[in-house]
């Protein structure tokens, strides 16, 4: 999903810069106008319209009283007159309003590949805004989370592969300020060092949750494998280390006296940097079976150490 990964980036630019103005999201499907005030989304208006509408969000969330008739005045926009007649109330309809922009921020990330441009200045699309709208990664890892919801089980996992992951700068920023499950704070902190894929799933205890989130993050270039060059240097000071015949500890990394618990958390420190799926099916078959024995030797080390 490069598409999903270059909005995202941009977005997150101008969060950061807390930037307004209206960010033009254009593809050969359609035209999203997305109002940025101060860095945050506040509106989102699509073409052709999809069909998405305010009131009937409202009666999905049981929130509409139907008893009430009537229709808005010229210009005034639907939830104001609903919360002005009493056929909603003001809060139900900023829900609603927040639900209907993470909805087409969700489908927006599926457009591929799009052409941004941001009108600087003014925010206002032609649609209601929301005055207390969500932080931008808050929002964009949710509508994440809802792609993510239609995509079965086995094929996220599949897309997912068998690699050492880790968290991108993107990746960072996205998830620095999102409130997540408990099971996904888990991937999360395992991601930020780095692991093996089956490390991070059976971290979590196979939660469903947990996979989807990490098959979207991949998919928008949040997490990735590492940078293969960055783990020559330490694969080859360990593989120096084995054949020294260096004590557990020492191969570890750990400091004299440490507890056996730590040596758990090294290995998996290590394993980030020189495992095997760390360099890629393209790497030269020596740097493979160099990564194979000295992962080999870590995990006895670790063993060792128990």
């Amino acid at each position: 999903m490069p598409g999903a990964a270059a909005l995202a980036r941009g977005l997150c630019v101008l969060a950061r810069a807390g930037r307004s103005g209206v960010l033009d999201v254009c593809s050969a499907r359609m035209l999203a106008k997305i109002g940025v005030r101060d860095g945050s989304v506040v509106a989102m208006r699509v073409l052709p319209d999809d069909g998405d509408f305010l009131g009937d969000s409202l009666r999905r969330m049981g929130a509409w009283d139907e008893k009430v008739h009537g229709v808005p005045e010229p210009g005034e926009p639907v939830g104001q007159w609903a919360a002005r007649v009493g056929a909603t109330s003001a809060s139900a309809v900023s829900l609603a309003l927040r639900k209907q922009l993470q909805r087409r921020m969700a489908r927006l990330l599926g457009v591929d590949p799009p052409e941004l441009r941001l009108t600087p200045g003014a925010w206002e699309v032609g649609v209601p805004a929301l005055d207390e709208p969500p932080k931008t990664a808050e929002l964009i890892v949710s509508a994440l989370r809802d792609r993510a919801e239609e995509v079965p089980l086995l094929w996220a996992r599949r897309r997912v592969g068998e690699n050492v992951l880790v968290l991108t700068p993107l990746g960072k920023e996205l998830l620095t300020d999102a409130v997540l499950w408990p099971e996904e704070a888990a991937l999360v902190q395992l991601l930020e060092t780095g692991a093996p894929t089956d490390v991070l799933l059976s971290s979590t205890g196979g939660s469903a949750r947990s996979l989807r989130l990490l098959y979207a993050l991949r998919q928008v270039g949040a997490c990735a494998p590492p940078e293969p060059r960055k783990g020559y240097a330490t694969l080859l000071r360990k593989t120096r280390q084995v054949r020294q015949a260096a004590r557990a500890a020492e191969l570890l990394e750990l400091p004299t006296g440490a507890p056996p618990q730590e040596a758990r958390k090294a290995l998996r420190k290590l394993a980030a940097a020189i495992h095997p799926d760390r360099f890629g099916t393209t790497a030269p078959a020596a740097i493979r079976s160099a990564s194979h024995q000295v992962m080999s030797a870590l995990v006895r080390a670790q063993n060792d150490l128990r």
